[in-house]
């Protein structure tokens, strides 16, 4: 095994859906001693802590949910990633799926200044290819890979480097998928 540089970066992020509790994540994390794991495999660890939302005015919609809130944590966990790829191997912890709209699209940017394609592994029961327009719920925790893939309707999100080809991404455990 390589010995990582492993960054941890909490995401308290409880806006991608209306049931709350993903906030707790990182510390969950945190407590059930995800730093002495790692350092018993031989990796160095450095806890970053949690990042915050960038700032942002919460609005009303009749569909989507938090879509202001979801919007400053894709730009503030985009910076963190690009940031952290620079020094080592990030570890996002979270709970609300929505944090991969942030995560992936920091990563993005690293492997374009690296002149470098990116390939995603995305393990979920979800193809979460929604777009603000097509998710029913109103729930963005269903839009990362449909955001960074560059399907339309994602106007007040960070603009893409470009559009993460199909190609790129692999989804293990995939079960549900709507029309």
């Amino acid at each position: 095994m390589v010995q990582q540089n492993c960054i941890l970066l909490g995401a308290p992020l409880d806006s991608g859906k209306r049931r709350l509790g993903c906030l707790m994540g990182p510390d969950a994390y945190r407590t059930a001693g995800l730093v002495r794991a790692l350092t018993d495999l031989g990796h160095t660890v450095t806890d970053r802590g949690n990042v915050a939302p960038a700032p942002y005015t919460p609005g009303e919609h009749p569909k989507l949910h938090a879509l202001e809130e979801t919007v400053a944590w894709t730009q503030s966990l985009a910076a963190a990633a690009e940031a952290a790829l620079k020094d080592g191997t990030p570890i996002f912890m979270g709970g609300d799926h929505a944090l991969a709209s942030g995560t992936v699209l920091g990563a993005m940017r690293h492997a374009q200044t690296l002149g470098r394609p990116l390939f995603v592994l995305w393990l979920d029961a979800h193809s979460d290819f929604h777009t603000p327009e097509s998710t029913d719920s109103g729930n963005l925790h269903g839009t990362p890979l449909g955001y960074v893939t560059g399907r339309e309707g994602f106007g007040a999100f960070p603009e893409l480097p470009y559009a993460l080809p199909h190609d790129n991404i692999a989804i293990i455990g995939l079960r549900s998928v709507d029309a």
